[in-house]
């Protein structure tokens, strides 16, 4: 039967509005409800969610919805957002900072959904020369070791420190057991073997032989940035109620080396053991931040007398963790900004 003559004139104002509305997007495929599902999905309320895409707009992010899985954009978005709160007052309010930290669960989600974070190797032919490793021998330790060289035969390791060895002990022949945790990646492990003990130019090293059977273990959580701050050190005698009250009388003199949401390295004078509770206290960017967990490993340099304590922190608030977080992605807050013009909380309600 043939189409009534009103329901053909409905369809045809339906598709001139489609058609209309695409000429106007230019083709663009992104809409307010495609906005409002990814940040529903991503955990933010309707308030929160509006409050994002406002700092979208004044990004001139031409797809509000790219801040779901662009990081360029995103870090844009946080910039503005950043300034927006602190200029309303909110960057110490609790809805401020918990809007913050959902924020910045977004980033690190979609910051490790970039492929080098996902890509791993598979053999010990692929590491490069610093590398730091924990090289286990069953029975005797843990002692640390880097990659000095590393060529199509074995790797080439510095002479291993840690315990003391047992008298007359040499490495030939060995059977080892190695760790290490891979720059932007994860940590691996693989059993291998010393082909050979002895010394380059009359420096002591060990010759590893390679393995294919890396195995990937626990995947990083945070991103970690490379730093250089002056700072405390504390002695715990226990972590539970180590607040992130500074303290007022300094500690030991200390160096962060680096620092993620979950944990940090700092290098202090003497030797340190894995074991230790302490508190660290600093400064970052204009903000106290304390600090505290357990060193889960140390690297002694024998010659400086130096350990590096590569300490696992307790969960610290959102608002540091927040500081933190803006630190490791390098966002700053943008300068003062303009409150959003009426065309523009237009513009967050409709089609883009």
């Amino acid at each position: 039967r043939s189409m009534p003559m009103t329901t053909l004139f409905l369809l045809v104002i339906v598709l001139s509005i489609v058609t209309l509305v695409l000429a106007v997007r230019g083709g663009q495929r992104h809409s307010w409800l495609e906005f409002q599902l990814r940040a529903k999905d991503s955990g933010f309320g309707y308030g929160e969610s509006r409050i994002l895409r406002e700092a979208a707009s004044l990004c001139r992010i031409a797809d509000p919805a790219s801040l779901f899985s662009s990081p360029r954009d995103l870090d844009r978005a946080i910039a503005v957002l950043l300034a927006r709160q602190r200029d309303l007052g909110r960057d110490r309010s609790r809805e401020g900072i918990a809007l913050m930290d959902k924020v910045y669960a977004l980033r690190s989600r979609i910051e490790f959904e970039q492929p080098r974070y996902k890509s791993g190797i598979r053999s010990s032919r692929q590491l490069s020369q610093g590398q730091r490793l924990r090289v286990l021998v069953h029975g005797l330790g843990v002692y640390g070791s880097t990659v000095i060289d590393n060529n199509g035969r074995y790797l080439v390791l510095s002479y291993p420190s840690g315990a003391r060895l047992p008298k007359n002990f040499v490495w030939k022949g060995k059977k080892v057991s190695i760790y290490f945790w891979r720059r932007d990646d994860a940590g691996y492990v693989f059993d291998s073997y010393a082909i050979d003990d002895l010394r380059i130019r009359n420096v002591p090293v060990i010759h590893v032989a390679h393995s294919e059977s890396l195995l990937r273990t626990q995947k990083r959580k945070s991103v970690r940035s490379r730093t250089s701050l002056p700072a405390y050190l504390y002695l715990l005698k226990r972590i539970e109620g180590a607040f992130e009250k500074p303290e007022r009388d300094p500690g030991l003199r200390c160096r962060v080396e680096d620092i993620s949401e979950d944990g940090f390295s700092v290098a202090i004078g003497g030797r340190g053991k894995a074991g230790l509770q302490v508190k660290v206290q600093f400064g970052l960017e204009g903000r106290q931040i304390v600090m505290s967990g357990v060193a889960r490993s140390v690297d002694y340099d024998s010659e400086k007398n130096r350990s590096v304590l590569h300490v696992e922190a307790s969960p610290p608030s959102p608002r540091t963790r927040n500081a933190i977080r803006s630190y490791v992605y390098k966002i700053r807050a943008e300068g003062e900004l303009e409150p959003l013009s009426v065309e523009s909380e237009e513009a967050g309600a409709g089609v883009s």
